[in-house]
């Protein structure tokens, strides 16, 4: 349960996914239109497109859990899954929740924009607390909290981007361009195949303190021709917001496992 030890797995079981799909889709993997990945499955979509080798994600990705392991052990934390308000509503509710909890870092914001009306909040454990029990008598389809161990994505990682941010300037050097696009977390945007990884490493070290823009970058993908996606790794999660995102693409949506 521990991040430390779930990135890693995750990373690998990712990319070992992949490699099951090239046994049936070789063309696909070898030359995909565009790579995405959802918060730590954006290090898997990057070394997917050739940016990083499976060694130095691997190391980079240990690097991440481990400071995020640390961070998440400064104050108490907590996430929640938010379903069935709109935007405004859990803005609103976040800073209500962060007003009412008296600690001195007290925090409570939007983690993850996953699909429309539905979000993942983050933050101090009061604040979080707090926005849960708001939001049902909001008339939230959902708010619970979930075990996910910290705020990941708020400025309660600030410590852990502080060494990611290190261990990735250390990494420059070694990194290529891009094979295929890759549509980062942070703007929900494209980087286009053969961009000098210098004009993007800001956007991996700003990821874990920023707001993870997934649905836009469905949305993004879809806009700019992507017709068919594969999820590879353990979970189907991915597949299941895109069928809230856009129905035609969860019909061209394949979910590839180990």
């Amino acid at each position: 349960s521990e991040t430390r030890y779930c990135q890693p797995l995750m990373f690998i079981a990712g990319l070992a996914a992949r490699e099951v799909l090239r046994e049936t889709k070789p063309d696909i993997v070898e030359r995909p239109q565009a790579t995405a990945g959802l918060s730590l499955g954006e290090y898997t979509a990057i070394a997917a497109a050739g940016v990083l080798s499976f060694e130095d994600g691997l190391r980079l990705v240990q690097i991440r859990g481990e400071a995020m392991q640390s961070a998440t052990e400064l104050v108490p934390q907590a996430m929640c899954s938010v379903a069935g308000l709109d935007r405004a509503k859990v803005d609103k509710l976040c800073e209500q929740a962060k007003e009412a909890d008296p600690s001195p870092n007290a925090e409570c914001k939007v983690a993850n924009f996953l699909f429309p009306s539905g979000f993942t909040c983050a933050g101090t454990k009061t604040a979080v607390e707090k926005l849960c029990e708001m939001a049902m008598k909001a008339k939230a389809l959902q708010a619970r909290v979930i075990k996910a161990g910290g705020a990941f994505h708020t400025k309660l990682m600030q410590p852990a981007q502080d060494e990611l941010s290190k261990a990735l300037d250390d990494l420059l050097e070694k990194m290529q361009p891009p094979t295929c696009s890759i549509y980062f977390n942070v703007t929900g945007k494209r980087v286009p195949p053969g961009a000098d990884p210098a004009s993007f490493i800001e956007l991996m070290k700003m990821q874990l303190v920023s707001e993870v823009l997934w649905e836009p970058s469905v949305k993004a993908m879809i806009m700019d021709g992507v017709k068919d996606f594969f999820e590879v790794g353990p979970l189907k999660q991915i597949k299941a917001m895109i069928k809230r995102i856009d129905a035609d693409a969860f019909k061209r949506t394949e979910n590839v496992s180990i």
